[in-house]
């Protein structure tokens, strides 16, 4: 062999190494490169899941708040129905009583109480609204006092009892069974315990 084939195998040889050696950093560098491009996909996976979880579990909540407030609506507006048709049940049967009052014999003793009270309250003259039904006392209120000028039928209310004006002064005092009632369901309403929280 001669020196200038050795030359040539020496600069073979020197060539492969070097070649190895540098394919070995290429792959080394492509290795890192690859498991660099490998962590970096994970965590933008990782993220891009994280977010899609969270949107997601947004959703459910929104959706269940939602259908959490439906139904409270839904609960509260039976529960209200429900204490609305007590209340009506309850002064429904008051009424009964009430109309069932004005037939009675203390119906007359109440209106001549109501009518005095009326006289009292107002200063001057005054005008008696009544129920037609009830005419037939006309005569027993007139005699009460000469401040009742006149005895009227009303439409105003419907159950029983009597309003006093002053024609002059346009004062109106209300002693209808319609009103006393109404106050009394207002009064119930308040303090009845049948609160809807």
């Amino acid at each position: 062999m001669t020196n200038i084939d050795q030359v040539f195998l020496y600069m073979k040889d020197e060539i492969q190494r070097t070649a190895r050696s540098e394919k070995k950093v290429i792959l080394d560098e492509v290795k890192t490169l690859e498991e660099q491009a490998y962590l970096s996909m994970k965590q933008e996976a990782k993220k891009d899941a994280d977010l899609r979880l969270k949107q997601e579990l947004e959703d459910m909540q929104s959706k269940a708040s939602i259908e959490i407030s439906e139904s409270h609506i839904e609960r509260t507006k039976k529960l209200i129905e429900k204490r609305e048709s007590y209340v009506s049940e309850v002064f429904q049967s008051s009424e009964d009583k009430l109309i069932e009052f004005t037939s009675s014999k203390k119906y007359r003793e109440f209106m001549l109480k109501k009518a005095n009270k009326i006289i009292n309250m107002i200063e001057d003259e005054c005008i008696l609204y009544v129920l037609e039904k009830d005419l037939s006392l006309k005569d027993e209120l007139l005699s009460l006092s000469n401040k009742i000028i006149d005895i009227k039928v009303s439409q105003d209310f419907k159950i029983g009892g009597m309003i006093g004006m002053n024609p002059d002064s346009s004062l109106i005092i209300d002693e209808t069974l319609d009103f006393a009632l109404e106050n009394q369901r207002e009064w119930f309403t308040q303090n009845s315990g049948l609160m809807i929280k």
